[in-house]
């Protein structure tokens, strides 16, 4: 009787619900059809009817977790402010799903949630003043950008969980072993470079390609 209510349960949404809580809780690659049909206690076929395959239940998940994505700026905030809000929030949303940041970088848009971000952000900077062409270059840098740090920081917690060796230390002690007579400047800020707080490193970073588009504008 279990399985019949459980059966009777299933649906396309209830399934996608399923797999984003899956990667919420063991990131995207936790996702396969055995470990949601699990959830509703039937067979990995029982899915098929709602779904086409694995691959088609990835890239509902990914679509799904977009409509998350609705940054909180003011209507009056300055163009910097809408695209910054723009990157932290996709950010802070993809860092709660590990491993679909680096499912998009592999496969592009999932669905139409990825067409209303694009054009939140583009519409941004072309508000702001730039030509079609700074608005692409500088769309596709904030997106790079974002997806590819959120991509590292979901590995680095990997290598936490695994217990990995610990990188950035391998190559703090390593400068000790440096000739700092031939490479002066690398010894001198070596160790920060190597120790920077992920959150300060995409923070920083995304600082740097906001001034350069400002100073697109300040020409």
């Amino acid at each position: 009787m279990a399985k019949v209510r459980a059966a009777l349960a299933l649906s396309r949404d209830a399934v996608v619900d399923a797999a984003i809580d899956i990667t919420r809780s063991a990131g995207l690659s936790a996702v396969t059809m055995r470990a949601v049909a699990a959830r509703f206690d039937v067979t990995a076929m029982a899915l098929y009817r709602h779904v086409a395959d694995r691959e088609e239940l990835v890239r509902l998940v990914a679509d799904r977790i977009g409509e998350l994505i609705h940054p909180q700026t003011p209507p009056d905030a300055s163009w910097e402010q809408r695209a910054r809000d723009w990157a932290m929030t996709q950010h802070e949303v993809l860092r709660r799903h590990p491993g679909v940041a680096a499912w998009l970088i592999d496969n592009g848009p999932a669905g139409p949630q990825a067409y209303r971000l694009l054009e939140l952000l583009v519409a941004t900077l072309s508000d702001a003043g730039f030509d079609d062409a700074t608005v692409a270059r500088g769309a596709a840098a904030i997106t790079s950008w974002t997806f590819t740090r959120v991509a590292i920081e979901d590995s680095a917690d990997v290598r936490v969980r695994r217990r990995a060796s610990n990188r950035a230390a391998a190559f703090v002690d390593g400068l000790t072993g440096v000739d700092a007579a031939a490479h002066p400047t690398a010894t001198r800020v070596g160790r920060e470079f190597f120790t920077l707080p992920l959150p300060e490193l995409f923070r920083g970073g995304l600082d740097l390609i906001l001034a350069g588009l400002r100073s697109q504008l300040d020409r």
